[in-house]
C-alpha cells in the first residue's frame, strides 16, 4: 500500500504530466484522504492561474487569479491513475 506521501507524489507528478504547470502560481496539497473503498487516495491538488479575458487589454493587464482544484484517485497498490475530477475553481 502506498504512503500517503506516495500517494501525493503520485498526484504531483500526474499535474505536472498532463499539464503545463508553468502557467499555474501557487501549487499546493489541498486535501488528502483514503478512499472509501480503502483501496484509493483521494488528493486534491489546488493551484492559481490567471483569469482570462475575451478583452485582450484587460487580459494583459489583468491581476484576477481563480484558484483551481483536480482530485485525483490513485490507486492505492500501484500508483497508477485511477480517475481525475475537476474540484472547481473560484476568484
Amino acid at each position: 500500500m502506498l504512503t500517503v506521501k506516495e500517494a501525493v507524489q503520485a498526484a504531483m507528478d500526474l499535474l505536472n504530466g498532463l499539464y503545463d504547470t508553468r502557467k499555474f502560481e501557487d501549487i499546493l496539497l489541498e486535501e488528502v484522504k483514503m478512499g472509501d473503498d480503502g483501496c484509493h487516495w483521494e488528493v486534491t491538488v489546488g493551484f492559481s492561474r490567471k483569469a482570462l479575458s475575451e478583452n485582450v487589454m484587460e487580459a494583459i493587464g489583468s491581476k484576477k487569479y481563480i484558484r483551481s482544484r483536480k482530485i485525483f484517485h490513485i490507486n492505492g497498490n500501484s500508483g497508477e491513475l485511477v480517475s481525475m475530477k475537476d474540484g472547481g475553481s473560484s476568484f
